[in-house]
């Protein structure tokens, strides 16, 4: 009987070691923000292009308010304006300006989620400056300031949920009239060698 009675005991013991380990409470969900099309290739012709902002927000992390920055890393586009997903969100500007925030629309209504599905948070209209790719990352730089990253429901003073940023890129190539007429002189100068 004393026997069995340590055997339970050690079952017993073994299973709260592996509560302890595994952690009791489920694991904290994650917003996952990326762009869409993550990568493009357009048209210099074409003058400008597009690209929205989406996350897929868990219904754990539901949000009440959300701002980030788009970074560009090269010098093909620039940034000529965005729009933040009306009436989905309320615009809002934070301390830097850029106009990528949003609020859920007044009078307060409840906390924002989509998981499984993406939602647009914003579409941001790049200028197509020269030919070459520019990487596209978006980043919430300073979320201390409240003014970015993607505060819970509710809103404790601080809390914001773990988000994931997916990159992308702007490739700008040149319109096909062009890139035509430079084939045409490569033939032409090739054939006057021979």
């Amino acid at each position: 009987m004393l026997q069995r009675r340590k055997h339970v005991m050690g079952v017993i013991a073994t299973a709260l070691v592996a509560v302890f380990l595994l952690g009791s409470s489920p694991a904290e969900a994650t917003v996952v923000v990326s762009l869409s099309p993550a990568n493009q290739s357009v048209d210099i012709s074409d003058g400008t292009a597009t690209v929205d902002i989406v996350a897929v927000i868990p219904q754990a992390d539901a949000i009440v308010s959300w701002g980030l920055d788009i970074n560009l890393l090269g010098s093909s586009v620039s940034v000529s304006g965005s729009a933040v997903n009306e009436p989905t969100w309320t615009a809002a500007t934070g301390v830097d300006g850029d106009g990528l925030a949003g609020l859920v629309p007044s009078p307060p209504g409840t906390a924002i989620w989509s998981d499984p599905v993406e939602i647009l948070l914003a579409t941001v209209t790049l200028s197509l400056d020269s030919l070459g790719t520019t990487d596209l990352t978006l980043s919430d730089d300073n979320p201390a300031d409240l003014s970015e990253g993607f505060a819970l429901d509710p809103p404790p003073v601080g809390a914001f949920a773990d988000v994931d940023y997916v990159a992308g890129s702007i490739t700008v190539t040149p319109e096909p009239a062009s890139l035509a007429l430079l084939l045409l002189g490569g033939v032409t100068c090739l054939s006057r060698r021979r």
